[in-house]
């Protein structure tokens, strides 16, 4: 016999209402097995030391880095190149696990050796999430490749940014060397920078007018 039609109204609302609970509950399983792929790899070199050799928490490292798109993200060009230390000529310094960077780079070099060399993939929500960034589009999943080269005893100086600038060393930063550094970073000189720091308007950034960063004052050198 057929059910009444307020009944049968009932019965359906309760079906959808299941069927709705089960596709929410499926995407939501789906959602974070995508964002829990967090791995580290040890590739490589050292995998086991004493703890005086292993990274922790506050540490100041010196790392090598080649950053990728990693071949799993559903974003972005997989295996796409994004960055590395190796580019610039010297291992990245930095203090582990204090969020200087991403919180699964964090995550991925805490406890490693030194010596070793390791793959870190790391998903969106530890990453950078929702940002658009310059090869790395919002979502991304990426590849870490990483070697520790050293834990060190004190922090790393800071940068110097004016011999980094100064091609021709110098000591004097001219229009055109401040030109090619803003290039490279695909930037354009900030208006009013040069004339800013050329304080005596003679065409030259020196040492003492450069008002960035230059590493330590020199009676530290």
């Amino acid at each position: 016999p057929l059910l009444p039609v307020s009944k049968r109204g009932k019965i359906r609302r309760k079906y959808n209402t299941m069927r709705l609970s089960l596709i929410l509950a499926a995407t939501l399983a789906r959602s974070a097995s995508a964002y829990s792929d967090f791995k580290v790899e040890i590739t490589n070199g050292i995998t086991e030391c004493a703890d005086s050799d292993k990274i922790k928490t506050r540490d100041f490292v010196r790392v090598h880095y080649i950053l990728k798109i990693d071949e799993s993200s559903i974003v972005g060009e997989p295996g796409e190149f994004v960055g590395s230390s190796h580019m610039k000529g010297e291992p990245m310094e930095m203090q582990a696990g204090v969020g200087q960077w991403i919180e699964g780079w964090d995550k991925g070099i805490v406890g490693l050796c030194v010596g070793a060399k390791a793959t870190i993939i790391i998903p969106p929500d530890l990453g950078y999430g929702d940002k658009d960034l310059p090869k790395v589009p919002a979502g991304s999943t990426l590849n870490f490749a990483v070697e520790v080269l050293d834990i060190m005893d004190k922090p790393p100086p800071p940068p110097n940014m004016f011999d980094t600038i100064d091609v021709n060393k110098d000591r004097m930063i001219s229009r055109g060397e401040l030109e090619s550094f803003f290039a490279n970073m695909k930037q354009q000189v900030p208006a009013g920078i040069f004339e800013g720091d050329d304080k005596n308007a003679d065409g030259f950034i020196s040492f003492d007018e450069f008002s960035g960063p230059k590493g330590l004052p020199r009676e530290e050198l």
